[in-house]
């Protein structure tokens, strides 16, 4: 998978990264994610709060943030390579394993510990946390996000995230 993006971003020779190089990406990347679990731990607790109308509009705007900013993230690709450091089963039930690698700085710069955490559901492993230099995007997400659910509650969460999603499709932020 790191593999194929890092040959689709090579192969843009350091060119800014168009909505096609994006899409390129995303259809690489987005089977192997599972937004749906992803959602659930990062809304821990208000998940059981929600209806499944909630749930699932929670996901699709969770899913399109997280493809804007994994968008975003390849235009700080500068020759970057990625080391395989190991990986593990670390649960049978239910099946989690990780992967462990290090995103090696083209300019000599600090490697940075990029660990992926994958759920096998559905006859495939997907992923559903990622830890970048010891930082869990689903806890980041989790805290924010419950702040705005304990004070605001959930219709103004999803309202917010709604409005977000609009204004940043309308200044053409998003991916192809």
């Amino acid at each position: 998978l790191t593999n194929n993006v890092l040959k689709v971003l090579r192969a843009n020779k350091g060119k800014p990264i168009t909505p096609v190089v994006k899409k390129q990406v995303a259809d690489i990347v987005l089977p192997h994610m599972d937004f749906t679990t992803m959602s659930q731990y990062v809304m821990a607790q208000y998940w059981r709060q929600m209806n499944p109308a909630q749930q699932k509009e929670f996901v699709v705007l969770f899913k399109d943030l997280l493809v804007r900013t994994y968008s975003n993230a390849l235009n700080h690709y500068h020759g970057q390579t990625v080391k395989i450091t190991g990986s593990q089963q670390v649960s049978q039930d239910p099946p989690v394993a990780q992967v462990n690698m290090v995103i090696r700085q083209a300019d000599g710069g600090p490697d940075i510990p990029v660990i992926y955490a994958l759920l096998y559901t559905d006859h495939t492993w997907r992923i559903y946390n990622t830890y970048i230099d010891g930082v869990s995007m689903v806890l980041n997400y989790r805290q924010s996000f419950g702040q705005i659910a304990s004070s605001r509650g959930i219709p103004a969460l999803l309202q917010q995230m709604t409005e977000k999603d609009a204004t940043e499709k309308s200044s053409g932020k998003q991916p192809a």
